[in-house]
This record gives C-alpha cells, sequence and structure tokens, in this order.
C-alpha cells in the first residue's frame, strides 16, 4: 500500500469485469472508503470497461500481469474455464505482488496456489445481494495469510455486506444458498407472481403484495427468532385456506423439487 498526501493507497485489481467484477468494482468505488482506493482492471472485451476510462481512479491496465504486479488484492472473476490463462499469466510473474483474490466457483486454495505459484490467495464467494450491501460474503484464507492481512481484507469486503469466515469443504455448500440463492428466490417469487395474476390480480400489485409478503415474514421470522415451520402453523387455522394451499404445495411435492434443486446444484458446484 502506497501513502498518497500522507493518506494510505489500497491497489485493488480486477481481472474479468463481468457480473462479479462490476460489482465488486462499483460496490467499493462508491464506498466510504473509496478515496483511499486505486483500481487496477483488465477485461478481455476492452469494450465492456471503456465507460471507465475518465475515471481517475480507474486504469485499464493491458493484461492480467499488468494487473497482478500492480495491485496489493487482485480480484479474479473470471468464470472457471477461462481461469487457466489467467493463472499462467500471474504464474510468469516471478514475485509475488500482494494477495490473489478468487471468486472463481470450485477452484480450492490448494488448486490456486498451485496454478498460480504464489502463497498469499484468499478464495471468496458473493452474491448478487451485495450490491445494495446486504449479502454475506464466504471468505477462506490460504495458510500465509496473517491475521493483519486478513483484518485488512475484511474491511476492504465489508461494503458488500455480511463476511463470513468459512471452512473450504462447504464452500460448494454456500455457492448453491448464498451465490445461487437468489435465481432460486426469484424463481419462487415469480410463481407467486404468476399465480396471482392467475386468479385476477394486477401484475403491478401482484408483484408489490408478493415482495412485501416476503419481506414481511423473513423480518417476521428475525424478529421473533422462531423456525419457519413455526410460522407456518401460526398463520393456518384448521379446515381453512392457509392449509388448503400448503396441502397443495405438499401433495405437489414442491418442497422435495426444491431440496432436489438445491442437491443438484451443489453436486455441479463441486464438478467445477
Amino acid at each position: 500500500m502506497d501513502a498518497t498526501d500522507g493518506m494510505s493507497v489500497t491497489k485493488i485489481g480486477i481481472i474479468g469485469v463481468g457480473n462479479v467484477g462490476s460489482m465488486i468494482l462499483e460496490v467499493l468505488s462508491n464506498s466510504e472508503n473509496s478515496g483511499g482506493y486505486l483500481f487496477n482492471i483488465f477485461n478481455r472485451s476492452i469494450d465492456k470497461i471503456r465507460k471507465y476510462e475518465s475515471s481517475e481512479s480507474i486504469k485499464i491496465c493491458s493484461g492480467v500481469q499488468d494487473v497482478y504486479s500492480s495491485s496489493d488484492f487482485t480480484f479474479v472473476c473470471v468464470k472457471p474455464q477461462q481461469s487457466a490463462p489467467v493463472f499462467a499469466d500471474i504464474r510468469n510473474v516471478p514475485q509475488e505482488h500482494g494477495i490473489i483474490v478468487s471468486t472463481i466457483a470450485g477452484k480450492s486454495l490448494e488448486e490456486l496456489m498451485n496454478a498460480t505459484e504464489k502463497a498469499k490467495v484468499i478464495r471468496i464467494m458473493p452474491t448478487i445481494t451485495a450490491k445494495i450491501s446486504a449479502g454475506i460474503t464466504a471468505v477462506g484464507y490460504s495458510h500465509s495469510i496473517c491475521e493483519q492481512e486478513k483484518k485488512i481484507f475484511k474491511n476492504l469486503l465489508s461494503p458488500l455486506g455480511e463476511i463470513m469466515d468459512l471452512e473450504e469443504e462447504k464452500f460448494d455448500a454456500f455457492t448453491v444458498l448464498g451465490s445461487s440463492g437468489p435465481a432460486f428466490v426469484a424463481f419462487v417469487l415469480e410463481s407467486f407472481i404468476d399465480g396471482a395474476i392467475n386468479i385476477g390480480v394486477n401484475p403491478d400489485y401482484a408483484r408489490n403484495i408478493v415482495l412485501k409478503t416476503f419481506e414481511g415474514s423473513i423480518n417476521l421470522l428475525e424478529h421473533m427468532s422462531i423456525e419457519p415451520s413455526r410460522l407456518k402453523y401460526m398463520v393456518s387455522s384448521p379446515g381453512g385456506v392457509t392449509i388448503r394451499g400448503l396441502y397443495e404445495l405438499e401433495k405437489d411435492g414442491v418442497k422435495g423439487a426444491i431440496m432436489s434443486a438445491i442437491y443438484e446444484a451443489y453436486l455441479k458446484s463441486k464438478q467445477l
């Protein structure tokens, strides 16, 4: 980290400015600490990052090696199938420059260290809700990361929401629940909205009612510190409307289908 006019400046590299990389860039560059950050970015398609050319705090680099050798923390945010050439470029830089931070699903710390031939590696799994600082980001560290470096990194990531230290063997499960989870939630929300439209509710009203119902239900569960099953029975009355709907969900195997979707996604994550 450099000192400029008495202020410590953290240089943040981002390789791959797609959905995840751009989210990290935009959240950190708009955070309260953004004045202390300088960003070095690289993307295979230059057209996707031209919009950052006018930013004084963002440098568009010539390649992977340029980003890595210029940064304190280098976020590698490419897809698993695109990672090999990125790792090769980093490996070809003989010295260690700062810390590598991987968002790549399915790549263990050991694999990352072997592929890059670098010891200081952090593995993270963010979620799209980090865009509004409402997500949970799982973090795992190689043995070469000291406690002070962990503290600095957690402070760096804090604008993304809650930071959770996680054992690496649980990363695949977290990927499904935390990273893929919003897509599953969106599917369920869409089903409720479509169901409301099917019974004659205006689409805009349906969306508002469903979103507020889900939001309120989650807040109530947290406020009362109860399990979802308890809320289910609080709302259901014998022979009533709610229990009839729950019966149909159970009869059609909705719970089993959701459990199966999570399990299959988990298996896919382990194959990456």
